[in-house]
């Protein structure tokens, strides 16, 4: 008896310390992010001296007392989203050796199908799937402001929508080993893709193709007096500065056309090291400029566009930009929570108002292509020699 009592008192003893330990932790996880976001230009341009986001961050100090690391990541993320800044990132630490149990959902397949596959594109809820996996997804609202999408063939959930605004979502995407689960900012539904995530709606139709050549660049001239100068990055890595640099120099003194196609689509940013030449030679050409652009045209490539804009007459051609504009990082660097298990992205560039201004919305083309069309290229010459 005595040893019975006496086990049940060291086991009494060992919870009693472990839960202070844990909410230590996840405090100081709590305390780290928030001090640091404090520091951001973002959180200084919209929340600084803001008395709601500090009672936010108040009322989450007092019960941490979860050993479940994901419903405090989930917690974290509260202190990240009311900033509209769409380069901020947490996830979870790689670590090969974690092992994360993932959400699970049963549904009935057929019954599921026959009753979201006939949604139409612009529906968030419906069937999806991955290019090049035969895997088949349903996306569909689990509560209010929440969108889970569900593996049919695991019964996994692969992705948590939580609706932040009218038409855009913050996702956590579940990866697997060794980065169990990674937070994606501003994702939205455009013609059937969630941007930013390999997902695309189950649809009779194919999308219009791309077919870009070899290389990061390329100029060539096609019919009706149009040049097409294709700028697929603007990274700002001294090796792809050379590239673009050798391209430019090589380049530039053959572009002459009457009208001139620059293709930035798939562009995910980068800085100005690279996209400055091309933005001052283009600032100055004689011809008239027409932009395609699409949902993956992110970034330095989306403040190339509203800055072209402001210099001179061009029309742009396509779908909305991402929406992923302001800000930014000159380092790329993370930094570790104090608890090793999440990693943070800050961001430490200042922001622009005029680029503030379609954060989250995106840059809307003056022309919209058809999505399910011929290839945009030929679509946008139809266009020039209609005018």
């Amino acid at each position: 008896m005595k040893l019975k009592k006496l086990f049940s008192v060291i086991v009494f003893f060992l919870i009693g310390t472990s839960l202070p330990a844990q909410e230590a932790q996840n405090r100081a996880d709590l305390d780290f992010l928030y001090n640091s976001i404090l520091k951001l230009p973002s959180y200084k341009d919209q929340l600084k001296n803001d008395k709601a986001y500090h009672q936010l961050y108040e009322n989450m100090r007092k019960d941490l007392k979860s050993s479940d690391e994901f419903e405090i990541y989930l917690r974290l993320l509260q202190l990240i989203y009311p900033i509209k800044d769409n380069h901020l990132g947490l996830w979870r630490k790689p670590d090969s050796s974690f092992r994360f149990k993932y959400l699970k959902e049963r549904v009935d397949e057929k019954e599921v199908m026959s009753k979201y596959e006939m949604y139409p594109v612009d529906s968030l809820e419906g069937i999806y799937i991955r290019p090049g996996n035969a895997d088949r997804y349903v996306l569909f609202r689990k509560m209010e402001n929440v969108y889970y999408l569900l593996n049919f063939k695991t019964g996994i959930v692969e992705l948590i929508l939580n609706q932040s605004n009218n038409q855009t979502f913050d996702a956590i995407r579940f990866m697997g080993p060794p980065v169990p689960y990674v937070l994606y900012r501003n994702v939205k539904l455009t013609n059937g893709k969630l941007t930013g995530l390999n997902f695309q709606k189950l649809l009779p139709q194919t999308y219009a193709p791309i077919n870009f050549g070899d290389g990061k660049y390329e100029y060539k001239v096609l019919e009706h007096e149009t040049g097409y100068l294709r700028l697929s990055t603007f990274s700002s890595g001294n090796e792809n500065i050379k590239i673009a640099t050798d391209f430019f120099t090589k380049a530039s003194p053959t572009i002459n056309t009457r009208y001139l196609i620059v293709d930035l689509r798939n562009n995910g940013g980068g800085g100005d090291k690279t996209s400055g030449q091309f933005y001052k030679f283009l600032k100055k050409y004689d011809g008239e400029i027409f932009i395609l652009q699409n949902s993956n045209t992110v970034s330095n490539a989306e403040q190339f566009i509203i800055n072209i804009k402001s210099a001179k007459k061009i029309t742009t051609l396509g779908e909305l930009t991402r929406g992923t504009i302001t800000y930014g990082s000159n380092y790329g660097k993370t930094i570790d929570l104090p608890s090793k298990r999440f990693l943070f992205y800050p961001t430490d560039m200042k922001g622009r108002s005029k680029d503030l201004a379609y954060e989250n919305t995106g840059i809307k083309p003056d022309i919209s292509l058809d999505a399910f069309g011929e290839d945009w290229i030929k679509q946008t010459i139809k266009y020039i020699k209609a005018k």
